[in-house]
C-alpha cells in the first residue's frame, strides 16, 4: 500500500512540473478562432480571404495581407481587419504550397472576384418600372 500511495504522489507532482514548466501557449496553438468548426483538408497551407484580399498561412500561423502599398506578415490579424467576423467572410482553401501566395493575388483576385455589386442595381431600377404589364390599357 505504501509503494501505491508514493507513485500516486510521484505522478501528481509531475503532473504539476509539467503545467508549470510546459509554457501555456503550448496547448492554445489550436487554429484560429475564425476556422471552420470542421477544420479544412490536411492538405491546405494556405486561405485566401477575397473579401480582405488577404491570406493566412496555416503552418506558420501568420496572417499575409496588403498595407501601405506592400504585403506585409503578422502573427495576429491585422488591425485594418480588427472589426471583422472572418469566420463569416468567404474563405478559399488555396492548393498552393510555396511560402509567398500573394505572388500570384493578381489570378485569386480574379479567380474569387468579390461580387458584392449585384444587389445595389436592383435599388436603381424600381423607379422606371412603374405599371407596365399589370393588364389595364392596351385598348382592350
Amino acid at each position: 500500500m505504501n509503494a501505491t500511495k508514493r507513485i500516486s504522489a510521484l505522478i501528481g507532482t509531475l503532473i504539476l512540473v509539467f503545467l508549470l514548466v510546459i509554457p501555456t501557449d503550448v496547448f492554445s496553438q489550436g487554429p484560429p478562432p475564425w476556422a471552420p468548426a470542421h477544420g479544412y483538408r490536411a492538405k491546405t497551407r494556405h486561405v485566401y480571404f477575397p473579401d480582405q484580399n488577404m491570406y493566412y498561412d496555416m503552418q506558420r500561423g501568420t496572417y499575409i495581407y496588403f498595407s501601405n502599398g506592400k504585403w506585409s506578415i503578422s502573427t495576429r490579424v491585422p488591425s485594418i481587419f480588427i472589426g471583422i467576423n472572418l469566420g463569416r467572410s468567404t474563405q478559399i482553401e488555396l492548393d498552393f504550397y510555396g511560402d509567398r501566395p500573394q505572388r500570384y493575388n493578381y489570378s485569386h483576385k480574379t479567380k474569387y472576384k468579390v461580387k458584392k455589386q449585384k444587389h445595389h442595381h436592383k435599388h436603381h431600377h424600381h423607379k422606371g418600372k412603374g405599371n407596365h404589364g399589370n393588364g389595364r390599357g392596351n385598348g382592350k
